[in-house]
């Protein structure tokens, strides 16, 4: 009682910073152990009123795909491409027909992005399945919206039903959870699966406490599933926009510095802390400000830490990597025209090697300190530190600091027969070699 008493108190500070604070705010709402010790709201948005979640319909879709699974409706191994054969009736790529349903909840497709973007007067759904992949599915983490739109669709295609109907009848309904709430549709009749949530924060806060209640003590498969969908999955360093969402993923749940969480565009979120059993929900608009959801977390987190033991969880996760590689792939056709790529390290450094024409593009990388050297090609001086973020996954980031400042960001996902390789730049100008994805086969291995 004493430590929640504590919390209600760090509540309504942390209520008063948010608003002191130059993002907009609408609730904060905050629940532990069973006990809600906080709930507040701001103009114009009362207690009554429906809020846009966005990406916490993500959230949603998985706990109803957790829900189907757990009644031995759909197993997280079967193919998408079986459930939609009216998409499929050309020749499947093999990079789609092998994504899997536990491939689109880690948010490991074989698509760069969300696919109905491209043409939003086109079938959502269809896109998904219509759309050339850019790369081998299972392995590198990019956000795609799109996804989480199927697995809404699959739900209904499964149970006939929207992912809150059939939610409602699974637990919404005997949590109290408001009848006014639904999901906005697509133009074409699917629901929003990827951000199309509206509902009242506290139908958040009540699904929030719902969830860890059964992560800490319930039993069963819809259980199993649940501690599965908000434990890491897939690393999300080479492309979090903020320092919580650099930490990893689960099944359409982020994993946060001492905890995990549903997250919704603008700062929608539902944070759980299971070292002190809270549940904390906000709603607001970031938007307004670059980098607004990331001074809401750092306010929470400042707000909670006397409360957290450290959790160590920052950014680090246990991984057993191989200790040394020396091995060389052909890159399948490109767009930048690489040809070969080599990689070598052992304990403490290494190096990768792309070839391009006459041209071998080597940066240099250490495990224990920022490595410097020259990006051939461009004569720039780099510095890069490796680093492991899953046992099989290299990321590269690499520092340039000569008369172009900015980073290359690279991703590895390697095995000695194949590599999939993620290539992102941040600098104005120079480095369109290192965007988008290369594929290779092994021609070569020598250790």
């Amino acid at each position: 009682m004493q430590n929640n008493r504590n919390l209600s108190k760090a509540m309504a500070s942390l209520w008063e910073n948010l608003n002191a604070s130059e993002i907009f705010i609408h609730s904060l709402l905050a629940d532990c152990g069973g006990s809600i010790i906080a709930e507040q709201y701001a103009p114009p948005y009362t207690s009554c009123d429906l809020h846009r979640m966005f990406s916490i319909t993500k959230s949603f879709c998985s706990l109803a795909i957790g829900c189907l699974q757990a009644e031995g409706k759909i197993s997280l191994d079967d193919r998408i491409t079986g459930y939609f054969p009216e998409y499929c009736l050309q020749p499947i790529h093999p990079w789609l027909k092998n994504m899997t349903i536990r491939h689109m909840l880690a948010m490991e497709t074989c698509h760069s992005g969300t696919t109905y973007k491209a043409d939003m007067s086109k079938n959502w759904v269809e896109s998904f399945f219509i759309t050339p992949p850019t790369h081998r599915s299972g392995q590198i983490f990019l956000y795609d919206t799109s996804s989480s739109h199927t697995l809404a669709a699959l739900v209904k295609k499964v149970t006939g039903k929207g992912v809150l109907d059939y939610l409602r009848e699974q637990f919404l309904d005997s949590i109290g959870f408001s009848s006014q709430a639904y999901i906005i549709t697509d133009p074409f009749g699917t629901e929003m699966g990827g951000s199309g949530l509206m509902a009242l924060p506290s139908d958040l806060l009540k699904t929030g406490r719902y969830c860890m209640d059964t992560i800490l003590k319930g039993k069963g498969s819809f259980a199993r599933y649940l501690r599965e969908a908000v434990s890491f999955q897939v690393p999300t360093l080479h492309t979090g926009q903020t320092l919580d969402e650099r930490v990893g993923y689960g099944y359409q749940f982020w994993q946060i510095r001492d905890g995990f969480a549903m997250y919704g565009m603008g700062g929608q979120y539902v944070l759980f802390y299971p070292q002190i059993d809270l549940v904390l929900v906000t709603t607001a608009d970031t938007q307004n400000i670059k980098g607004g959801t990331q001074i809401l977390l750092n306010l929470v987190h400042q707000c909670l830490a006397p409360f957290l033991e450290e959790s160590g969880k920052k950014f680090s996760h246990s991984f057993n990597p191989p200790a040394d590689w020396n091995v060389s792939y052909k890159i399948s056709d490109n767009p930048k025209g690489f040809s070969q790529l080599h990689l070598s390290f052992n304990t403490k450094d290494g190096h990768l090697i792309l070839e391009k024409g006459g041209t071998n593009w080597r940066i240099p990388f250490s495990f224990t300190e920022a490595l410097t050297g020259q990006l051939s090609g461009y004569n720039q001086r780099i510095a890069t530190k490796a680093i492991w973020t899953s046992h099989d996954s290299l990321y590269l980031p690499v520092q340039i600091a000569d008369e172009s400042v900015g980073s290359i960001h690279i991703l590895l996902r390697l095995s000695e027969d194949t590599i999939t390789v993620f290539m992102r730049k941040v600098e104005e100008t120079y480095f369109q070699e290192f965007q988008g994805f290369l594929e290779g086969t092994r021609i070569q291995v020598s250790i």
